[in-house]
């Protein structure tokens, strides 16, 4: 059985890119030493810090 990761959850979404924005983000990436993943999930948690979620009855999501 595979082991549980502590934190939240994770979930993945997939990006279709023009050819010259996804060579642009591998270059910003790799000057900030992060991965791509990385630097795409940092840079739209920013863009979506601000969005209240809505509280729905029964919901397992917690504030953290």
């Amino acid at each position: 059985m595979p082991e549980k990761k502590s934190g939240p959850m994770r979930r993945k979404v997939h990006v279709n890119l023009p050819e010259e924005v996804h060579q642009r983000l591998r270059v910003k990436a790799a000057l900030l030493d992060m991965s791509m993943q990385a630097f795409v999930a940092d840079v739209v948690g920013k863009a979506v810090a601000d969005v209240v979620l809505p509280r729905i009855k029964g919901s397992k999501h917690r504030d953290e």
